[in-house]
C-alpha cells in the first residue's frame, strides 16, 4: 500500500496545534526490479501550508495527492470554500478516486474562530481527532519516544534583534510536540527503515506559531563546534510569507534543496557559494523569503 511509503503525526489543542512529517519517496525496486540507492531526489515536502490558517499533510500515492492540495488550495485561495476544508478534499478525493484508482490519507490542521482542529481524511471517511497519524503504521511503532526534560528558561529574540532571558513553561500539548519531534529525528537519522527517512534527519515541522498566531514552518541550524570540524552544518530555512516552502543549505557542499509549496518537482536543488546567496536565489526565482540561522554570517 502507497500510504505506508511516509509519516506524519499531528496533534490539536487547547495547547498547541501541529504536524510533523518525514521527507522521504521511498522506491525499494526500479522497473528492473533492482534495489534503488536513496538520494535528495527522493525527498518531497508532505506538509503543504495553504496559508496561514490551513495546513495539509499527505501520504500515499505522491502526484494524486499533490494535485488535491492544489485544488484544494485554488478553491481556499478564490474564497470560494463553502463547507469545512477536511469535507471539501474528502469530496476531491472522492470525486478523483471515482476516475482514477489511488491510495492516499489526509491530515488537515487549521486554525478556526472555534480553536485548533485536526482532521484524519481517508477514502472511507474523515473525523475531527486531538492526535493522528498517517502513513505507515508498522514504523509509527518503531518510534522510541523519551520523556522531555525542557530548560528552565528560554532566549526570546526581540524586534530588535537581541535575545531576553525568560522563563519557560511548556504546556502538555508543547512537551507532546516536542517528545514526537524528537522520536522522528532519532528515527530518520538512524536510516534504517526503508519507507520513513529525511534528509539528515531534516524532518518537517509546522506550528501554530505564538509571536504570528499563524502555522509556520520551523527552523533549524546545525554547526561545527571545533576548528578540527571546519564549515561543517546545515541550516533548515522556513519562507512563511508569500510563497511558502523550506530551503536546506549545506556549509560545506555549497548546495541547498528547496521544497516549495504547490510546486510540481519534489524539490530543487540550487548550488551557491554562501547561504546568502542561496536565499537571494531562492527569493529571486522562485519568490520563496526564506528565513533561519545564518552561522553570524
Amino acid at each position: 500500500m502507497a500510504s505506508k511509503m511516509t509519516l506524519v503525526y499531528g496533534g490539536a489543542d487547547d495547547d498547541i496545534g501541529f504536524l510533523i512529517s518525514d521527507t522521504l519517496v521511498s522506491f525499494e525496486k526500479d522497473h528492473a526490479g533492482d534495489n534503488v540507492r536513496f538520494n535528495e531526489k527522493n525527498h518531497v515536502l508532505k506538509i503543504h501550508i495553504l496559508n496561514g490558517k490551513i495546513a495539509v499533510a499527505f501520504a500515499g500515492d505522491i502526484k494524486p495527492a499533490l494535485k488535491l492540495i492544489n485544488e484544494l488550495k485554488v478553491i481556499i485561495d478564490g474564497n470560494q470554500l463553502d463547507i469545512e476544508a477536511p469535507e471539501k478534499l474528502f469530496q476531491l478525493y472522492k470525486n478523483h478516486k471515482s476516475a482514477i484508482s489511488t491510495d492516499c490519507e489526509f491530515l488537515i490542521l487549521e486554525m478556526t474562530d472555534a480553536g485548533k482542529k485536526l482532521a484524519k481524511i481517508n477514502e472511507n471517511e474523515w473525523n475531527y481527532c486531538t492526535r493522528a497519524y498517517i502513513g505507515n503504521s508498522e514504523e509509527y511503532k518503531k518510534l522510541i519516544r523519551h520523556p522531555y526534560k525542557p530548560p528552565n528558561t528560554v532566549l526570546i529574540q526581540q524586534p530588535d534583534g537581541s535575545f531576553q532571558e525568560e522563563p519557560l513553561i511548556m504546556t502538555k500539548g508543547e512537551i507532546d510536540f516536542n517528545e514526537f519531534s524528537n522520536a522522528m529525528e532519532d528515527f530518520t537519522h538512524q536510516l534504517k527503515s526503508k519507507t520513513v527517512g529525511a534528509i539528515c534527519g531534516c524532518i518537517t515541522r509546522v506550528v501554530d506559531a505564538k509571536p504570528s498566531g499563524e502555522l509556520e514552518y520551523l527552523q533549524a541550524i546545525e554547526s561545527g563546534i571545533s576548528p578540527e570540524e571546519g564549515n561543517f552544518g546545515y541550516t533548515y530555512l522556513s519562507s512563511n510569507t508569500g510563497v511558502r516552502g523550506i530551503g536546506i543549505y549545506y556549509r560545506a557542499g555549497k548546495v541547498g534543496f528547496l521544497f516549495i509549496v504547490g510546486d510540481s518537482e519534489f524539490n530543487r536543488k540550487e548550488h551557491a557559494e554562501t547561504l546568502v546567496q542561496f536565499i537571494e536565489l531562492a527569493h529571486k526565482k522562485y519568490k520563496l523569503n526564506l528565513v533561519g540561522g545564518l552561522w553570524g554570517v
